[in-house]
């Protein structure tokens, strides 16, 4: 049975969303951010991006050009009242979405276990990145952790849990990308690459 939308869960919680993020979001990004070893000058995509948690991040990492996605207006509205230079989106990102041009990395950081189609996600990305660009798929806690928090939360993200390290590289592999990396430590880290010639 399919998990219901989202509805306006997130528009609900996009006032005080800041003010209620975890202890050591930061820090867990940090140790994301080092293990992606992002160059400077890469065309990114933030997907999910919220109010803006990673756009500090990247802007420090040297990226050349931002891009943000977020299917809620409010939040989209919190982020552009926080960034209002940064460059968001309000879009579905289950649905195809026309890019001016393609990315060399794209990260999906704390919202894959809200997306209802899986696959979908993996195959749009994978039309998204330039050839050798990367996927990353993260989150701030482990696995245990997130799928906990989710389950504690209740309503309509309950039953949103972050899949096994074999469907997420199962997902990886059948969308095309190569070099593929999963790890559930003190938080979650993934990433494929889209292979050089695709």
């Amino acid at each position: 049975m399919s998990r219901p939308p989202l509805g306006g869960f997130f528009d609900g919680h996009a006032p005080t969303w800041d003010d209620c993020q975890t202890p050591g979001l930061h820090e867990a990004i940090g140790r994301i951010f080092a293990a992606a070893s992002f160059r400077p000058g890469l065309r990114v995509l933030d997907v999910g991006a919220g109010t803006g948690v990673l756009y500090p991040h990247f802007q420090a990492a040297g990226a050349g050009d931002y891009t943000a996605v977020d299917i809620s207006p409010e939040m989209v509205r919190q982020f552009r009242a926080k960034h209002p230079e940064a460059r968001i989106l309000e879009s579905d990102y289950e649905q195809p979405i026309s890019f001016p041009g393609l990315f060399d990395a794209v990260m999906i950081f704390n919202a894959f276990p809200h997306f209802r189609n899986e696959e979908t996600v993996f195959r749009l990305t994978h039309s998204y990145l330039s050839p050798g660009g990367r996927l990353f798929i993260c989150h701030s806690m482990n696995r245990e952790a997130l799928n906990e928090h989710h389950r504690n939360a209740g309503g309509v993200v309950s039953e949103d849990i972050l899949i096994s390290d074999e469907r997420i590289a199962g997902h990886y592999r059948k969308a095309g990308f190569v070099s593929i990396k999963v790890e559930n430590a003190d938080c979650f880290f993934s990433e494929g690459t889209k292979p050089p010639h695709a």
